[in-house]
């Protein structure tokens, strides 16, 4: 007498899954792919294969229970059936076993054999979604706007209400694959399935078709879009617009408009994040005793009153709090920032050098620390 537990490598009392990862295991092991030309792999894959389809069933793992293998061979389950009535099913068994699924939630089998269980869903497709780009002013992005765009658009005919049909009665099944869109053919143990070249896979046909759009169910369209653009927005940003784009077939849902903005530059401002910088040239003097000055604010004619402190140095960055961008998340504001450039003053008048040489002079080390620090480091070098 056969013995399926010890076949599987199990106890008499093993659960369902236990059963199932034996079989995947020993399926894996001895399966004819990975074993090409050894007929005792074959056979090993056959005996699994049998005591799988016994002890996964559970009437027939009763019935072998009780009564024992020679009990089965009277309803097909002898050694020559191996536990399936078909090779259709032992392929579904091994495959079933890994609880292989495709994308559209079938089995690996079903989808393998073009079994497909949802037909209807398979006609319905979104419509293809478009692309548009927008050029903003820098300040347009810092306080946000509404632009208006005008595009291009597939739309569902009214006329035919998108079936691409002149009335309901000259919409027919097709012929060739019996509306189901897809053709079966058998070859050997397998059976293949392929698109309907009669109606592309739509499973029907229309014998009189609409004179608005000629069938296609769609008509080209422009159409004047207001596009609401969020403020603090940066260059090259991507605004997406559900629904915007084509109609979708067969019932599916439009496509969506994806507007990529494009923000020109500042003459004065540039960005760094959701910071403003403004780079400040000041004097010499201006630097060296400090001043104070009124800067630019980007949305409002009110000035920002900076104050500069005396000695500073170029490349030195002031921070004003507040004054920045909004963030386009809604996260609070950013900073307006001054970076500092002192600048040399050229085109000398006779009294203006003078005065600098009178200067010159009176400095000493402790006036440019940063230049005395240099020199000292030179000095080691020599």
């Amino acid at each position: 007498m056969t013995d399926y537990y010890k076949t599987l490598g199990l106890p008499k009392g093993a659960s369902p899954d236990e059963i199932k990862k034996a079989y995947r295991k020993l399926a894996v092991k001895y399966h004819p792919d990975k074993n090409a030309g050894d007929e005792e792999a074959a056979a090993k894959f056959k005996e699994v294969s049998e005591a799988y389809g016994v002890l996964s069933d559970p009437n027939k793992r009763q019935m072998y229970d009780t009564y024992g293998s020679d009990a089965l061979k009277g309803a097909g389950m002898g050694a020559s059936g191996a536990g399936f009535s078909s090779m259709e099913e032992a392929l579904r068994t091994f495959m079933g076993a890994f609880g292989n699924a495709s994308s559209s939630g079938n089995s690996f089998f079903d989808s393998f054999f073009g079994q497909n269980v949802h037909e209807t869903a398979r006609y319905a497709q979104q419509g293809v979604s478009k692309e548009a780009q927008l050029s903003i002013d820098f300040e347009d992005a810092a306080k946000g706007i509404e632009r208006e765009i005008a595009i291009t658009n597939y739309v569902q005919c009214s006329k035919c209400h998108g079936s691409g049909a002149r009335s309901t009665q000259d919409i027919k099944n097709c012929s060739t694959c019996h509306g189901t869109g897809h053709l079966h053919q058998t070859r050997g143990f397998f059976s293949m399935s392929s698109t309907c070249p009669h109606c592309h896979g739509s499973g029907r046909v229309i014998s009189s078709p609409c004179h608005e759009c000629h069938g296609v169910g769609k008509i080209k369209q422009k159409q004047q879009i207001k596009v609401p653009i969020p403020a603090g927005i940066e260059d090259g940003m991507r605004l997406k617009m559900t629904g915007y784009g084509d109609a979708g077939d067969g019932g599916g849902p439009r496509g969506d408009l994806y507007v990529y903005i494009r923000v020109k530059s500042h003459d004065i401002f540039k960005r760094e994040g959701d910071n403003l910088i403004i780079n400040l040239p000041i004097s010499l003097s201006e630097a060296a005793l400090g001043c104070k000055k009124d800067l630019p604010r980007l949305l409002s004619t009110k000035p920002v009153r900076l104050t500069v402190p005396s000695g500073t140095q170029t490349g030195k960055v002031l921070r004003v709090k507040g004054e920045g961008l909004k963030n386009v998340h809604g996260h609070g504001r950013g900073d307006l920032l001054i970076h500092v450039q002192v600048e040399t003053p050229v085109n000398l008048s006779s009294e203006q050098k003078v005065l600098l040489e009178q200067f010159q002079e009176t400095e000493s080390s402790h006036n440019s620390p940063q230049r005395k620090s240099f020199l000292d480091k030179i000095k080691t070098l020599f």
